[in-house]
């Protein structure tokens, strides 16, 4: 019953830190912006409606939403083809990094219980930048299979920054690879305890 109850647990916190997720990913973009003398509007997601600033929250996005899960507006574009690659690049790239963290954070402090879980979460959303590469380019589909961007947005930036396609991708599937060994192990060293100890 504690097996159970604590999957549920981690299944209600999984499906938070990805929303959450969603808010740093456009967040990344915005703050890139604003870091490359570029600024940015506000951040809007699904279903179309602005997130921040939280003095206009809530007001509708001014164009067509599509399938889109999030957006950012800017008033003032990057300044230059290599800076606007960056800020594509750090929506998924804030996430990759978020996600690095928390893997560390796991093995470096080693919380118990239900503390953990939260991490654990937040580890597993590197799954951001490679969907977000792998599915467009090579398969035709969205950046979350049927919703979400339709080009792989962090690939396109990486190419504008100048970096070779393959280097970028070969890049992300290594990270990638690293970070779903040490997912996956320290979920295995958690089948024990049922990952509720």
């Amino acid at each position: 019953m504690k097996a159970v109850r604590s999957t549920l647990v981690f299944l209600l916190v999984l499906g938070l830190i990805t929303l959450t997720n969603a808010l740093v990913h456009e967040f990344g973009h915005c703050l890139t912006i604003n870091a490359v003398g570029g600024k940015c509007e506000g951040v809007y997601v699904m279903p179309g409606v602005r997130a921040w600033p939280l003095t206009a929250f809530g007001e509708p996005y001014s164009s067509a939403w599509g399938k889109a899960i999030g957006r950012v507006s800017y008033d003032q574009g990057a300044p230059t083809v290599q800076t606007d690659g960056l800020a594509s690049v750090m929506g998924s790239g804030t996430v990759a990094v978020l996600s690095l963290l928390a893997l560390v954070g796991l093995y470096i402090f080693h919380p118990r219980g239900w503390a953990r879980f939260p991490l654990l979460a937040q580890s597993l959303m590197f799954l951001d930048l490679l969907f977000y590469v792998i599915l467009p380019h090579w398969f035709g589909l969205r950046h979350l299979f049927f919703i979400g961007g339709a080009s792989p947005e962090p690939l396109n930036g990486a190419i504008n920054m100048g970096i070779r396609e393959s280097v970028f991708i070969a890049g992300v599937l290594i990270y990638s690879a690293l970070m779903t060994a040490g997912c996956a192990r320290y979920i295995w060293h958690l089948l024990p305890d049922k990952i509720s100890g």
